[in-house]
C-alpha cells in the first residue's frame, strides 16, 4: 500500500471497488492577513463508484485530505500573481510525517472517522494557521493557489455503511484472510474492506484566492 520512490503513502488497486471524488475550495475568495477571522481550505468528498450505490461509506481520515493540513495532503500555498513574487508562499507543508500510536483492536479510540453519504457530499474544513499567514508577508492584490497532492489518496480503514449504523461497533485493523466481522469479549467488531480497495480521485485539485485590502 505504501508507494516507493514518489513519496506516496497509499497505492490503491488499479481497479478499486470504491472511488471517492475530492474537490478543493476555500472558505472565501479573499484573504485579509490583518483579520482575526479564520480562513479554511475545504475538501468535499462524494462517492463516484461503489459496489452498493445506495449505501454510505465510512472511512478513517488518518493521513488523508479529510483529516487536516498536517499529513502532506496539501502543498504549500503559493503566489501565482504577480509572477515576480512566485517565491512567496504560506508554509503549510509539514516538516515531517506525524507519528501515531493506535490500538489495532479498536481504531475508533485512536483515529477519526467520517461518513460520506450515498446521495450527497461530505465537507471537511481545515483552518490555515494565522501565524503561517502572518509569516508569509502577503500584500493586497496578490493571488495565491492552494492545491492537493497525490501523496495521501487513500485510507487505512473503510466500510460500507454509516457511523450511525456502526454505533457500538469496534473498528479493527484489516487483515487478509481473517473474518471481517464478529464478536468477542470486547463486543462486536468490524474490519471493513481491504484498504487498497478504496481510492480518492481528485476532481478539482486547486483553489485560488486574492489578498484583500488590509485593515489598518
Amino acid at each position: 500500500m505504501t508507494g516507493r520512490g514518489d513519496g506516496r503513502l497509499f497505492r490503491p488497486s488499479t481497479n478499486p471497488a470504491v472511488k471517492l471524488g475530492l474537490t478543493l475550495t476555500t472558505s472565501s475568495p479573499t484573504l485579509d492577513p490583518s483579520s482575526s477571522s479564520p480562513f479554511f481550505l475545504i475538501v468535499t468528498a462524494r462517492i463516484l463508484t461503489s459496489p452498493r450505490p445506495n449505501s454510505a461509506i465510512t472511512l478513517a481520515t488518518h493521513l488523508n485530505a479529510l483529516g487536516g493540513l498536517n499529513n502532506r495532503s496539501f502543498n504549500n500555498i503559493v503566489c501565482t500573481s504577480p509572477v515576480t513574487e512566485s517565491q512567496k508562499r504560506i508554509e503549510i507543508w509539514p516538516r515531517g510525517w506525524p507519528h501515531y500510536i493506535w490500538d489495532a483492536d479498536n481504531l475508533r479510540e485512536s483515529w477519526e472517522f467520517v461518513t460520506v453519504p450515498a446521495n450527497g457530499m461530505l465537507e471537511t474544513w481545515h483552518q490555515v494557521d494565522r501565524t503561517k499567514i502572518a509569516e508569509a508577508g502577503l500584500k493586497a492584490g496578490e493571488r495565491y493557489q492552494a492545491s492537493l497532492t497525490n501523496k495521501c489518496l487513500g485510507t487505512r480503514w473503510w466500510a460500507l455503511g454509516s457511523l450511525e449504523e456502526f454505533e457500538g461497533v469496534r473498528f479493527r485493523r484489516w487483515k487478509e484472510g481473517e473474518e471481517g466481522e464478529g464478536a468477542d469479549d470486547g463486543g462486536r467488531y468490524l474490519m471493513g474492506g481491504a484498504p487498497d480497495d478504496l481510492a480518492f480521485v481528485i476532481e478539482k485539485e486547486t483553489a485560488e484566492f486574492e489578498i484583500g485590502q488590509m485593515v489598518e
